[in-house]
């Protein structure tokens, strides 16, 4: 395995001082504070199982041990990437070594978090993605010999953020975004699919009017060839063909005529055509195998989480200007659990996680240090749980509101 090194690697980053200097020391340092609750919000019956703590995340995930360890089923997080941008919400221009200890300490906690079958998604940019990779190999047991399927690493997906090129960069107009997924434990994750969306249906034609319903068509060759898949097939017309010379059918000869007996071969209209496996859509699985790449088409960008805020809260702009849309987050959460599992979201920005979190029925933990927990992630959840809230997150699963939270604060013990 390949490991990374830097400056105080073995020293836990747990906080930073108002001079943004970077505070190293034992998680025995955690102990003397605690979570204290302040208000619940909503129903009573459901307001205990959704948690908004404010304070240092690495406390609240200290802190989280004593109640939650192995039992979250998803953690998505979207940590500040280190742009040499300093936002007031996050410190976002530290050190790569300071970088690499903040993050370090509180992917371990999580790990420790995450139900045996659980996942985490990370959001991040080009500018420490290689770096976190590898970290996360090494907290996650990857091993680099062995193959993609046998490892805790699942994949690296591409969100595209943004639509509109930035003329003013000086080489490329970056337009997306990593997102680093890990599971626990690969041999017991279970991802679900994707739905069948109307478009993918509708590819699905009837056209010789078959009794099993609608079917698409595909190839009935493969590109390596094999001596017994080669044979002569005669066509309805009386052609006599045979596969290209670099391919060979993809089936045997009994095979092929047990599939034309059914009728499951398609020679075109004419009878004259190269045959084609006929593939009905009443028999195709429910769902479809997510791919690597993520467009705004599917998902959404910034632009839409920035309107998605804007249209529930009076937003100053400047606050966020990356927040995720409610469609990226809902497609994470759908393909990682179920109703009643557990989202926990660490760096919750805006809100967005647990937002969707609710309107899907999971219960959800929010830790977040700065003012927008008041100032926006609590309107923003209270808008939800009223039934204020109708964007199309909400209108796609029939969301009307309902459920609550209860909000904790982190305080030191007294003496």
């Amino acid at each position: 395995m390949i490991n990374l090194d830097w400056n105080n690697k073995n020293n836990n980053l747990l906080f930073f001082n108002e001079s943004r200097e970077p505070i190293y020391g034992s998680l025995e340092l955690l102990k003397k504070y605690q979570l204290n609750k302040k208000y619940e919000y909503g129903e009573k019956s459901s307001s205990k199982q959704n948690m908004l703590i404010k304070g240092d995340n690495v406390i609240s995930l200290f802190k989280l041990q004593e109640t939650h360890q192995s039992s979250i089923k998803c953690i998505y997080i979207d940590p500040p990437f280190n742009t040499g941008k300093t936002f007031d919400h996050y410190a976002d221009a530290l050190d790569r070594d300071q970088w690499l200890s903040m993050m370090k300490i509180r992917l371990e906690l999580m790990y420790n978090l995450l139900s045996e079958d659980g996942v985490i998604f990370v959001h991040i940019d080009d500018s420490e993605m290689p770096y976190l990779k590898i970290l996360m190999d090494e907290i996650f047991n990857c091993d680099s010999n062995k193959y993609k399927s046998h490892s805790n690493y699942i994949a690296t997906i591409i969100w595209q953020k943004k639509s509109s090129p930035q003329n003013d960069a000086k080489f490329f107009s970056d337009v997306h975004d990593y997102i680093l997924v890990y599971a626990k434990d690969y041999m017991k994750f279970n991802m679900h699919k994707l739905e069948r969306t109307e478009i993918q249906n509708s590819r699905y034609k009837n056209i010789d009017n078959d009794p099993r319903g609608p079917w698409t068509s595909s190839d009935l060759t493969v590109k390596t060839p094999s001596e017994h898949l080669i044979y002569e097939i005669t066509l309805p017309s009386g052609r006599i063909i045979v596969p290209a010379s670099s391919r060979s059918w993809g089936v045997t000869e009994e095979r092929f005529q047990e599939l034309v007996k059914d009728n499951r071969i398609w020679f075109g209209k004419s009878g004259n055509a190269m045959p084609r496996l006929k593939r009905f859509l009443s028999e195709v699985q429910e769902g479809i195998v997510p791919k690597t790449i993520w467009t705004i088409d599917e998902v959404g960008d910034n632009a839409e989480g920035k309107r998605e805020l804007k249209k529930i809260i009076n937003l100053d702009q400047a606050i966020f200007t990356t927040p995720k849309p409610e469609r990226l987050i809902e497609r994470i959460i759908k393909l990682s659990t179920s109703e009643n599992d557990i989202v926990l979201d660490a760096f919750l920005g805006s809100g967005t996680t647990c937002a969707v979190a609710h309107k899907l029925g999971r219960q959800w933990i929010g830790l977040e240090n700065g003012n927008q927990l008041d100032d926006i992630c609590v309107p923003r959840l209270e808008t939800v749980i009223n039934g204020q809230d109708n964007n199309q997150v909400s209108q796609n699963n029939n969301w009307n509101g309902g459920g609550g939270f209860t909000y904790y604060s982190i305080e030191e013990l007294l003496e």
